[in-house]
């Protein structure tokens, strides 16, 4: 007899995260939804993850172990593997060091089921920190980057994988976090998965090519809780310029095959110029750093500075901003004044650090 197959596969790509992986782990067998594979990487950690994963999927029909024996050097490498091994419907990429609200594959395969068209369902992230205090929502973000537009992550929405590129990816990734958001597998395989090269954005550019097979949805309600701690990729990857040649590349794409809006096309290079300025004071700058970073950010320079000359503005000015912020931290004050800045301009300042 045929072996039943999931609608979901569930995967945790997981690499030195013993400390966080028995909460997500947790979070995974409480789902209210269970018609799921659960498919748990590990990418040659040296903690104690792998015996921790062996334990939690010891007894539990469906739960599989699938270590390397070297690591991979790409979490998008890991994807990869994962789609490989699925069996499901949809791919839900687990992030080992984050957690899930119990409803969370409940809401989003139901999204998923009512139309066929969706190569992308997620929910609203709550970010928080290493002791799981809640920081704030993505929403913070969205209002940030997108202004009066942000309305649609408060009342949720559906739209049109293409117009979703031209008019919201463009500025920024909408889905802030693997973890939060249900894939359609057949396309993610279709466009040829992620590109392991890629050190942070890959799962920008993975979205991007998905949603140029078909629609996205949100679902304004926090399914997921999206880990901010020292050790992740986005902070180690932030030490060198190289993720910003990243986001030049992604904009560069949307333009050649999408053709946005002029405006709107300048305003994403602005973005992108604007994050790399403050960039530049919390890159690694020490000698096993230095040369490689010169390399990568006269590079940058020179495309900014064509792209949009007052970046050289931009830099001054975050080093002043930078010193000023240190100099409020040294006082006790950086956080209060945030606190207190949010409340007046909650789009222009987050209520904590992230």
């Amino acid at each position: 007899m045929r072996e039943r197959v999931p609608l979901v596969s569930v995967v945790v790509p997981n690499y030195q995260h013993e400390r966080y992986l028995r909460q997500r782990l947790t979070s995974i067998a409480d789902q209210t939804f269970q018609d799921v594979e659960v498919l748990l990487l590990d990418d040659a950690s040296t903690d104690g993850s792998l015996a921790l994963l062996k334990e939690f999927a010891t007894g539990r029909p469906g739960w599989s172990v699938h270590p390397n024996a070297e690591n991979s050097g790409s979490p998008f490498a890991q994807w990869n593997k994962a789609a490989s091994l699925a069996h499901g419907r949809y791919l839900w990429i687990a992030e080992s060091d984050d957690y899930a609200d119990p409803l969370l594959l409940e809401r989003l395969v139901a999204v998923m089921e009512s139309d066929p068209n969706l190569v992308i369902a997620y929910g609203q992230s709550m970010l928080v920190d290493s002791e799981d205090q809640a920081m704030h929502s993505f929403d913070v973000h969205y209002r940030y980057v997108y202004g009066t537009e942000a309305q649609r992550w408060v009342e949720g929405y559906r739209n049109d994988g293409l117009h979703e590129i031209r008019h919201f990816m463009l500025l920024h990734n909408v889905v802030p976090n693997a973890s939060g958001a249900l894939i359609r597998l057949e396309p993610f395989r279709a466009v040829g998965g992620a590109d392991p090269n890629w050190r942070l954005n890959g799962d920008w550019m993975t979205y991007i090519k998905l949603l140029e097979q078909g629609g996205i949805a949100f679902v304004p309600e926090v399914l997921n809780y999206f880990r901010v701690h020292s050790e992740t990729a986005r902070q180690k990857a932030n030490e060198g310029g190289d993720v910003y040649l990243e986001l030049l590349a992604l904009v560069d794409y949307i333009a050649a095959n999408h053709q946005p809006d002029q405006a709107r096309l300048r305003r994403a290079y602005r973005n992108v110029a604007a994050w790399w300025t403050h960039s530049l004071y919390r890159q690694d700058w020490s000698s096993a750093r230095r040369s490689a970073n010169l390399r990568v950010n006269r590079v940058l320079f020179a495309r900014f500075v064509r792209l949009h000359p007052l970046v050289l503005l931009h830099i001054p000015y975050e080093g002043l901003v930078r010193v000023a912020v240190s100099t409020l931290a040294a006082l006790g004050l950086k956080e209060p004044l945030r606190r207190v800045l949010h409340q007046f301009f909650p789009n222009h300042f987050m209520p904590r650090a992230t």
